[in-house]
């Protein structure tokens, strides 16, 4: 079985002497070398660039992994609440969905399946949007995977072209799903009895449109919250069981006080205060929203990779504790995912102390 590392603070200093903040840079360690116990958090060295007006704080992670294989992107990941780490690995070298615990320990996993997202159901089976691309049979699907790997349940969908994005076990039994141009709650019986979206690529403005969802999550209030991570211009949106926008956050950019815009969202997430935290791929940043969708915080955790060999951010989750979850592919094709403790993050913008854009 593959192990991992998480790395405590001490040893990711010595590893990367010249580089201040060296998160998602290369773990040079022997894999056979004796591991550290993860540390709770680790901190890492105060950024140079802050503003000498701002106090300095110093960046931090709640958890840390890299994989010990190469070649693989990780489009999904998502914190148990064991602490363990779910993991979706997608291309051509041992795809799947790996549990790893806290030391990097493989301790459950499913290969074989291209997953864009997964999620660990109360029932102790994972739930997972599986491409079926690259590779034989190539048939996209949704299934439910018990612990010892046997389907409970799948939604086997028609072609590639309907590969799914993301998917959700709901309170009821539903689960809701995110194809490339519709979002779809389905029952156990697979009927659909919910969908938003003209299923096909559509005119920006015409009711139902989206151009790119990636999540989709249902609220307690019967909402639906839409990441429409788009091409050039993304939004998040909450939308009734009637289809009407209750709001939407698309803001296009700001200068001088005006708050950063939206441009890539890759999240959302509903917190038990009424604010909704959306992440942003193209900025590194996460927004933090009131009722209305509109923009309360910036924040940033672009310092944690600045100087680090990261070819790509594959998802950015917020967590109910205010840290964001990222997992992203460094130039040696290994997975890293990291936990960034979310009040250690540089503010960029605040609606009580509007900062001019950096």
């Amino acid at each position: 079985m593959k192990t991992g590392k998480f790395l405590s603070f001490g040893l990711a200093l010595v590893l990367t002497v010249v580089l201040a903040l060296p998160v998602f840079a290369e773990d040079e360690m022997d894999s056979s070398a004796p591991q550290a116990a993860e540390q709770p958090t680790s901190s890492l060295e105060p950024s140079l660039m802050e503003s000498e007006q701002e106090e300095e704080k110093a960046l931090a992670l709640a958890s840390d992994y890299i994989a010990d294989i190469n070649y693989n992107l990780t489009h999904f990941a998502v914190k148990l609440s064991n602490g363990h780490l779910l993991v979706c690995r997608v291309g051509s070298w041992d795809p799947g969905v790996v549990e790893v615990d806290a030391l990097g320990n493989e301790v459950w996993y499913y290969r074989g399946i291209q997953a864009n997202s997964a999620q660990r159901l109360d029932n102790g089976n994972t739930l997972v949007a599986d491409s079926g691309a690259p590779g034989a049979p190539s048939v996209p699907q949704v299934v439910e995977l018990t612990p010892e790997g046997k389907k409970a349940w799948e939604y086997t969908l028609p072609s590639i072209a309907y590969a799914p994005r993301y998917a959700e076990r709901l309170s009821n039994g539903n689960t809701l799903i995110v194809l490339p141009f519709e979002i779809r709650e389905v029952t156990p019986q697979k009927e659909i009895v919910w969908q938003y979206g003209l299923g096909k690529p559509g005119k920006a403005g015409t009711a139902g449109y989206l151009e790119h969802p990636v999540r989709a999550h249902r609220l307690s209030n019967g909402n639906t919250l839409i990441v429409d991570r788009g091409y050039t211009k993304g939004r998040v949106l909450e939308v009734r069981p009637d289809k009407k926008t209750a709001w939407q956050f698309a803001a296009a950019g700001g200068t001088g006080t005006q708050p950063p815009g939206l441009i890539q969202p890759l999240d959302a997430l509903r917190m038990e205060d009424g604010t909704t935290w959306v992440t942003d791929k193209k900025q590194d940043m996460v927004f933090k929203l009131d009722a209305n969708g509109q923009i309360m915080e910036v924040r940033t955790w672009v310092e944690l990779y600045k100087a680090a060999p990261v070819t790509n951010l594959w998802s950015a989750k917020p967590v109910g504790n205010g840290n964001v979850l990222l997992a992203a592919t460094m130039v040696t094709g290994r997975t890293r995912v990291a936990e960034v403790v979310g009040d250690t993050m540089k503010v960029v913008w605040s609606r009580e102390n509007p900062q001019p854009e950096q």
